[in-house]
């Protein structure tokens, strides 16, 4: 069983995927850029920043979702594009207003609400914006995912049940359209990704992400 969730910042992602996970005995798969800022120690700005210049390191860290997914089983992959490119029995989508959002990571990181806002709002646009330019895909359309759920209406233990629910029904072969994502993504990174590609980098920065993505 593979399961993926997704979702915009705030949405409640890590929550979910730690209390479905341990409800069915998954191990959980989350690999952000902000562990690749803890193991280049490049500041996590600094690595979103050269994201949105180059391509690449997008690339770099998909695949490598993709291949620590690939070589589990039974796993549940938590990140804003696992509904796009895991090829998952079962794609949830956690949606939440902005507000309550930004209120809870306000929350979270003892930071001014209305600036939190501001920034999540920044945020979910630039990368709207990053994925359709990269992927030519939409994040804001979610017709593909089997189970959409609003965070904001439901308990944490509540939005664990009903992926958990939902997860025992694919367990007995639903059918289901086949996700196009997932392999129409798998080839974008491999254009993108080619060692001429990467070599022509100049900023030995972007050379170090990439690096750390595709041999730790």
């Amino acid at each position: 069983m593979k399961i993926a969730i997704s979702g915009l910042s705030g949405c409640g992602n890590t929550t979910a995927c730690n209390n479905v996970g341990k409800a069915l005995g998954l191990k959980g798969i989350n690999y952000t850029l902000r562990n690749v800022a803890v193991e280049t120690k490049i500041p996590l700005n600094e690595i979103q920043a050269l994201a949105a210049k180059h391509p690449e390191v997008d690339c770099a860290l998909d695949a490598k979702l993709a291949t620590l997914a690939s070589g589990e089983q039974n796993c549940i992959v938590g990140t804003r594009l696992a509904g796009w490119i895991i090829d998952a029995d079962l794609s949830v989508w956690l949606q939440a207003s902005l507000a309550k959002r930004a209120e809870r990571i306000s929350s979270r990181e003892g930071k001014n609400l209305q600036a939190v806002m501001v920034e999540t709002d920044k945020r979910d646009n630039d990368n709207i914006a990053r994925y359709k330019r990269l992927y030519d895909i939409d994040t804001l359309h979610h017709e593909h995912f089997d189970l959409v759920v609003n965070t904001e209406r439901l308990s944490q233990e509540q939005v664990a049940a009903l992926i958990v629910a939902a997860a025992k029904l694919a367990e007995n072969n639903w059918e289901r359209p086949k996700n196009p994502y997932p392999e129409a993504i798998k080839r974008i990174i491999a254009t993108k990704l080619t060692a001429e590609s990467v070599n022509s980098i100049k900023d030995a920065r972007v050379k170090q992400v990439i690096s750390c993505l595709q041999f730790k």
